[in-house]
């Protein structure tokens, strides 16, 4: 009697762990353009080749900033899909050719202002994604100040930087096709495949507490 009730706790424990493996495994793929929507690809892809700047990087920083909504707006009077500033905004409607009257909360105009600035930042850097993205959220005088005074390793390991850069993965694994990332000439091995795929899971299932209990 008592090896029976052992076996049938087991069998239940060997259901359970089942069920739970598959849910860890494949929910992030029934779920994923839930918890990491790829809108206005078409104008990402142009924008990025346009400016010279990974597409993935360009969707990390929209979905950081303002989770691909195009009305958003900050407390700082931030605005649209990348949260331009007005006087960062004037300046690249100037370096870009904008009528000097533009709507950031139109996301052909939040997009290609975004993308440029990204653009100008990486130049600024040196190609450094890091010191980019730290500029973008900070201001380049804010992260400038932020590396002469504690050095590179605190500008990477800023939240938004890492965060960022998380999403750049996600992106660039979940919405290969979508962004044209297909027809790179560097081809990932199997392994190479298989971490980032475990990466984009363990991203997924973050993203998805933060989204349903608001942390």
């Amino acid at each position: 009697m008592a090896n029976k009730k052992r076996k049938n706790i087991l069998t239940v424990l060997i259901l359970l762990l089942t069920v739970a493996g598959s849910i860890y495994f494949y929910l992030p793929k029934m779920l994923a353009d839930e918890v990491y929507p790829l809108e206005y690809a078409d104008l990402i892809k142009a924008n990025a080749t346009k400016y010279s700047v990974d597409p993935a990087l360009v969707c990390g920083v929209i979905f950081q900033e303002s989770r691909f909504d195009p009305n958003a707006r900050s407390s700082t009077g931030a605005r649209g899909l990348m949260q331009m500033i007005t006087t960062t905004a004037q300046t690249m409607a100037e370096e870009t050719g904008y009528p000097s009257k533009f709507n950031l909360y139109d996301p052909t105009t939040s997009i290609e202002f975004g993308t440029a600035h990204l653009r100008d930042l990486l130049v600024r850097y040196d190609g450094n994604i890091d010191y980019a993205l730290a500029a973008y959220n900070l201001g380049g005088g804010g992260a400038d100040a932020l590396l002469r005074s504690r050095g590179s390793q605190a500008v990477s390991s800023l939240r938004y930087v890492v965060n960022a850069k998380h999403y750049q993965t996600v992106y660039a694994t979940m919405y290969a096709t979508e962004l044209g990332l297909n027809s790179s000439p560097v081809q990932l091995t199997e392994g190479d495949v298989q971490t980032k795929q475990a990466e984009v899971r363990g991203y997924f299932w973050v993203q998805l507490f933060q989204n349903i209990f608001h942390f």
